[in-house]
Parts: structure tokens; C-alpha cells; sequence
């Protein structure tokens, strides 16, 4: 009985672990909340009386991550990225390019050498599986339809990234062209993706392998550019939750205590 007991009391722990940290990042960007499912144990040598299973406590298989659309906050940024559907965008650790990283946390930046890059300096895959680079200053650039020539040297002075990914650079005041497309990944089951912090994720066995492409087809959702997807927790939701497996923590404890004393009784 005691057994069955603490399996309950340390299901009603990784309960509040996942709701606190829910609500500890309920303001970070991007953050997807975690869900913990919990099924019960069964004996497989004991029955009961009726040939019904005996119960022997509960476990927690597993703690799943919510893909839930969260709300989208405008910030004007032309490298904020938020994606309305079920695309992740993915990156590239150039120091381990055999690992991909996926995140719906569109917070990017151009470095010096024109890489947009998330905030760990990771790199942001086009559409084409390759990282995307914005030159500085050119005096022609290659795009899918061959060499666009500028006639001189000239400096990046605008960035616009459409709804499809496309991405639009002007050099000097007139000469606008299409460098590349930000790439979405889909998954079979997204909440099965595997958390590797800072927002960061890994594909595992559950959520399936990721299929590449451009934003808009295959449901993997459009691209809001000026605007970030902010945290699915709902606050109000999670306190609710913390209260129960609190109630839940408390009313295990005394059922401890009184099989205790029933135990001492009979020593």
C-alpha cells in the first residue's frame, strides 16, 4: 500500500515541476508548454476477487510538449519570424551541422558576415536546406533566375520577407531582388519533438523525421514577418492545475501518515 502511495505522491511532484516551469516561462517567446500524462500500474500476477486487475499506483510514461498556436506580438523587426500554422523553423550549430535544431522562436539577426542567425548564433535554413546568407554590399547577385547585375558596388539598405518566405533585398534605392526563401519543417506529431532547452528542439522516434519546405505548402503554415509567437501557457489554466496536484500532494501525505500508523499499530 505504501508503494502505491508514493507513486501518487511523486506523480503529484513531476506534476508541480511541469506546471511551475509552464509558468515560470509563460512570457518567454516561442516557449511551448509541457504536459505530463499519466497512466495508471496494474499487477499482472494479482487479481481481485472478481477477476478485475489490482491496481498498484501510477506512472508517468511520458511529458509531451504542447504545439498550440500561441498569440502573436507585433515588434516591427524585419527578422522577426513568427509562423502562423505547423512549420518549426529549423537551424543549423555550425559546429555540429550534422544535428538539426528546430525552433518556433523567430527572434533572428543579421551578423557582419550577412548570416541570419537566432540569438546562439545559430543558423537559420532556407527552404533549400542551406543556411542564408544576405550580402552587405554586391554588385549583382545570382537568384533562380540567373545573374542580377547592379552595374556597381552597392550596400544592402532594406530587408522584406514575405508571407511565403520569400526573401526581398534592396541594394542603393532601386534594385530589389529574391536571395532566398526561409525554410519550414513539418513532423508527423510535433508535441513528440525532443526538448533540448533554450526553446530548442531534436526530432525523436515519436515526433518522426522532419520534411523540409517552403512556407505556405503542405500545412506548414505562412510567415509573419515584424512579429513574434509568444508562450501557449494560459496562466489561468496552470494555477488551476498547480492547485490540484497540490491537493493532490497533500491528500497522499496523509494517506502516508495514517498507513504508517496503522503499521505500527501491528508491529
Amino acid at each position: 500500500m505504501i508503494s502505491v502511495i508514493r507513486s501518487g505522491m511523486d506523480a503529484a511532484l513531476q506534476n508541480l515541476d511541469v506546471t511551475s516551469n509552464n509558468i515560470a516561462n509563460a512570457r518567454t517567446t516561442g516557449y511551448k508548454k509541457q504536459e505530463a500524462r499519466f497512466t495508471d500500474m496494474y499487477s499482472s500476477a494479482i487479481t481481485s476477487p472478481t477477476g478485475d486487475r489490482l491496481g498498484i499506483g501510477v506512472q508517468t510514461p511520458e511529458i509531451t510538449m504542447s504545439q498550440k498556436q500561441g498569440n502573436l506580438q507585433k515588434t516591427n523587426g524585419v527578422l522577426d519570424l513568427a509562423v502562423e500554422g505547423n512549420g518549426l523553423f529549423q537551424l543549423q550549430d555550425e559546429a555540429n551541422p550534422e544535428k538539426s535544431l528546430f525552433t518556433r522562436d523567430g527572434s533572428f539577426t543579421l551578423t557582419n558576415e550577412g548570416t541570419i542567425v537566432n540569438r546562439d548564433g545559430f543558423s537559420l535554413m532556407s527552404s533549400n536546406a542551406g543556411p542564408i546568407s544576405i550580402p552587405l554590399e554586391a554588385a549583382g547577385i545570382v537568384t533562380a533566375d540567373g545573374l542580377q547585375a547592379f552595374g556597381t558596388l552597392r550596400r544592402l539598405t532594406s530587408v522584406a520577407i514575405r508571407e511565403n518566405g520569400n526573401i526581398e533585398a534592396t541594394y542603393g534605392s532601386t534594385n530589389t531582388v529574391i536571395i532566398g526563401k526561409v525554410g519550414l519543417t513539418l513532423f508527423s506529431d510535433p508535441n513528440r519533438l525532443k526538448p533540448v532547452g533554450a526553446n530548442l528542439f531534436q526530432s525523436s522516434g515519436g515526433s518522426g523525421r522532419g520534411v523540409m519546405g517552403a512556407a505556405i505548402t503542405g500545412g506548414r503554415g505562412k510567415i509573419h514577418s515584424g512579429a513574434l509567437e509568444m508562450a501557449n501557457t494560459n496562466i489561468t489554466e496552470e494555477l488551476t492545475n498547480m492547485i490540484r496536484a497540490q491537493q493532490a500532494f497533500s491528500g497522499s501525505s496523509r494517506l502516508l501518515q495514517s498507513e504508517a500508523e496503522m503499521v505500527k499499530k501491528f508491529l
